[in-house]
């Protein structure tokens, strides 16, 4: 294979104009090299895009994951040059599969076009008739809404207690500056950029540790270090939802998700159907029975 390059300082300067999310300034920069050919901004561009919202925020959060990330797209097209100068993509078997790949690409793309439901579905009369006929089963089990400062103690354990006991005496003084302390402190990237907010989270998807320490805690209060296999917790209890019927504000994101995945599978179905009317399949079911490869 040939040698990968990482050039990190023309890598810190793209993530800097990356940021701007202007192409016309990053399409040329040059933040690699994969053996002897240049890899410019726009490249990586496309795999950012794909990207969740969340894991685009947790990433831009930290240069070293995004270092990463770029490294490993980098590594398969090492591997994709490797494969192209075997020959690997001149294979017959590998033709048949790319054109069966490419063929699946083409039918699954058509159907979601064509399936596709306007942006003014639902309207609210539909939301809110869907709720009431859903009304009785839509039961919200205890849920919480949590803030953390996280402390690995993967590397040193001692220096992780330590650093969670002082953080959690200041707290105890300054429990305003929690938000501040988790931005600056805390080693979850994601939560940290949201200043510990870990959103609602149901009761039995907190981990039993953290589950046990924050049972006794009312609204805006912080546990004292709580220890896990991987570190220290420092938890804010933000609010605590009882068990109950959901509100059509709280489900209103996902009945209208799931009422246009509704409406586009009617549509899918009914594309199919007036394919089918246009040209109609007839199976041999005798002759069916000699695709059966036979030894």
């Amino acid at each position: 294979m040939k040698r990968l390059t990482i050039m990190l300082p023309a890598l810190t300067l793209a993530m800097a104009i990356l940021g701007t999310n202007s192409l016309s300034q990053a399409n040329d920069t040059i933040i690699a090299k994969v053996g002897s050919r240049e890899v410019k901004a726009s490249e990586i561009q496309p795999y950012l895009a794909t990207l969740l919202p969340a894991e685009s925020k947790a990433l831009w959060a930290n240069k070293e994951e995004l270092t990463r990330f770029v490294r490993s797209i980098l590594v398969r097209q090492a591997i994709l040059e490797d494969a192209a100068t075997a020959g690997w993509d001149k294979k017959p078997q590998t033709i048949e599969a790319l054109a069966r790949v490419q063929k699946q690409y083409l039918i699954e793309s058509y159907l979601v076009e064509v399936a596709k439901v306007p942006d003014s579905y639902p309207s609210d009369e539909e939301v809110q008739r869907a709720y009431e006929a859903e009304k009785d089963r839509l039961k919200l089990p205890q849920r919480y809404e949590l803030s953390q400062i996280f402390l690995s103690s993967q590397t040193n354990k001692e220096a992780a207690r330590k650093k969670a006991d002082e953080l959690s005496a200041q707290l105890k003084k300054e429990p305003g500056k929690f938000a501040t302390l988790a931005k600056e402190q805390s080693e979850d990237t994601a939560s940290a950029a949201e200043g510990g907010k870990l959103g609602t989270l149901p009761v039995k998807n907190i981990a039993p540790e953290i589950r046990k320490a924050i049972s006794s805690l009312s609204k805006g209060q912080i546990s004292t270090p709580i220890e896990d296999a991987s570190g220290y917790h420092l938890i804010r209890v933000d609010e605590v939802k009882e068990e109950g019927t959901a509100s059509l504000a709280e489900v209103r994101p996902e009945l209208i998700a799931a009422l246009r995945n509704q409406r586009a599978a009617l549509n899918r179905d009914a594309y199919v159907a007036a394919l089918l009317e246009r040209s109609p399949v007839s199976v041999n079911e005798l002759a069916v029975e000699s695709l059966e490869k036979k030894p």
